[in-house]
């Protein structure tokens, strides 16, 4: 709490103390998000011996954020805790830094960035800042941002990490799934309804292998691996569609034992959606990420996930975060209904699953299919509700994909209820 005092007193003292810009705001914000889940087979079928599970996560935040038209900054504090993980006088250490960056206006159209922060793009199915889940994703990392009129934008970001301040070089024990890493993005509107981006993303790890183990590690000697791709979106303002299309790639050499092997993962999502009426649309989705058939050429084509957020694709239960070796082909659609003006939705979604390649263990490609049911309703600004309902229709390729054997298993079953408060006060406003 001593920490939060002194970033109040300091914002203050910025929010007071010039008046050569043109307008200066400061505010509070919090979030407090309890989430009680029933868990009956989530992620992984559970075995006729085992009993659901039941618990409540909740999700604590406090912040603090500073914006004048040249400079802004944002210090995020979080506790992610499992209710009842730790006694009420325990002596555990638990409130971390969610975001603490600063960005500031170098001239018009571009500001740099640095500090902790959420890195996201487009559908957010490489970088996200995974809202779902109780911690969140944030990256510390420097950027430029350019921004003209809207219609040409580019971010490109450098990070770097180390376990502490270093006076030679030394292992990193990765905190992050990079030692270094660089980003580039741009995007461009190609027509009032066409947009069209593009993500580059560099990701350099510490080669041990060459040196024969992290113990002999001595120079910052790195391989490396490349993630790039395009989105192409279309929304037209004369009907109420909205369709968008994915690919992405990856290149580069990645661990495999005492060697490395090359990287070919392949990644294709398409999706549209239609309203029919102003509180009723529907939407149709494919998504193919790519397995990898052959495990003695030397190279691995499995698509790496990065930063995504899991929950948000592929089924609400989370059973394919990671396809693994098979891959995945993902079928879905559904419907989302909004009434009470719209202060309440209803989303209605089913998901039809195979393997993206062959495996001589399974009977077909089938993965079974998954059905999903999310209510939402918002009672102000600062207060929602929510709640859902999921069921995984389990066939006995999903059993030997999660390496269940011959063991039989239960129906599998998710449910959770959550609410949200998050109050935004704006405690200073100079003109």
């Amino acid at each position: 709490m001593r920490i939060t005092r002194n970033i109040f007193a300091i914002l203050l003292a910025l929010g007071s103390s010039t008046y050569i810009v043109n307008a200066q705001k400061l505010s509070v914000y919090g979030e407090i998000r309890p989430r009680a889940e029933l868990r009956e087979g989530y992620s992984k079928p559970l075995s006729e011996t085992q009993t659901a599970a039941f618990f409540v996560q909740q999700r604590s935040r406090l912040g603090v954020a500073f914006s004048n038209n040249v400079v802004a900054m944002q210090v995020t504090m979080q506790d992610s805790r499992t209710w009842g993980e730790a006694a009420h006088n325990a002596d555990v250490a638990s409130v971390s830094i969610f975001e603490a960056w600063a960005s500031v206006l170098l001239y018009p159209g571009l500001t740099v960035k640095a500090g902790r922060q959420m890195v996201e793009y487009d559908s957010k199915r490489i970088f996200s800042a995974a809202n779902w889940s109780n911690t969140g994703n944030t990256h510390d990392i420097l950027t430029f941002k350019y921004n003209y009129a809207n219609d040409f934008m580019a971010d490109l970001s450098f990070a770097y990490g180390n376990n502490s301040g270093i006076s030679n070089e030394a292992y990193y024990t990765p905190g992050m799934k990079y030692r270094c890493m660089g980003i580039l993005w741009v995007s461009k509107q190609l027509a009032p309804s066409l947009k069209l981006t593009g993500i580059g993303t560099l990701i350099s790890n510490q080669d041990t292998i060459s040196c024969g183990g992290k113990s002999n590690y001595k120079s910052t000697k790195l391989y490396n691996n490349v993630t790039y791709g395009f989105t192409l979106t279309y929304a037209p303002k004369s009907i109420p569609l909205k369709a968008s299309a994915e690919a992405y790639f990856q290149s580069g050499d990645t661990p495999s034992g005492t060697k490395f092997d090359k990287l070919g993962g392949q990644y294709y999502a398409a999706n549209a959606s239609y309203s029919l009426i102003s509180s009723l649309s529907v939407n149709l989705g494919y998504e193919h990420i790519s397995g990898d058939d052959d495990a003695t050429d030397d190279k691995q084509c499995d698509f790496k996930q990065l930063f995504r957020g899991n929950h948000a694709f592929n089924g609400s239960m989370d059973y394919w975060n990671s396809a693994g070796k098979n891959g995945l082909e993902d079928i879905f659609g559904g419907v989302t209904f909004k009434f009470n003006k719209k202060k309440t939705s209803l989303d209605l979604s089913y998901h039809s699953f195979k393997t993206a390649i062959d495996n001589s263990k399974m009977s077909g490609k089938g993965l079974g299919g998954e059905i999903d049911a999310t209510l939402k309703h918002k009672v102000n600004p600062w207060f929602s509700l929510e709640g859902g309902y999921s069921r995984y229709f389990v066939n006995e390729n999903v059993r030997i994909a999660k390496s269940l054997g011959d063991k039989s298993t239960k129906d599998a079953n998710w449910a959770y209820v959550s609410f949200s408060i998050k109050p935004s006060v704006m405690v200073a406003l100079v003109k």
